[in-house]
């Protein structure tokens, strides 16, 4: 997955394993708040890649953490 910040344009992408760890199943994935390190804004655009496990895609995979 990746969640890209609306307001600054700062992109980054997760295993969506590890975003569920995070979501509600009650409520849809859009639903996940996100904070951007950047701008500290809010509003995010979330997409979704399937990636061949043959090739390895040219991205950083980062892992979320919980805010306190």
């Amino acid at each position: 997955m990746t969640i890209t910040c609306r307001g600054c344009g700062h992109g980054a992408s997760f295993l969506a394993s590890d975003i569920a760890a995070f979501a509600d199943p009650d409520r849809p994935i859009e639903a996940v708040r996100f904070r951007c390190r950047e701008c500290e804004g809010q509003a995010f655009d979330v997409a979704t890649a399937v990636f061949d496990r043959d090739r390895k895609p040219d991205i950083i995979v980062w892992r979320p953490t919980r805010l306190r």
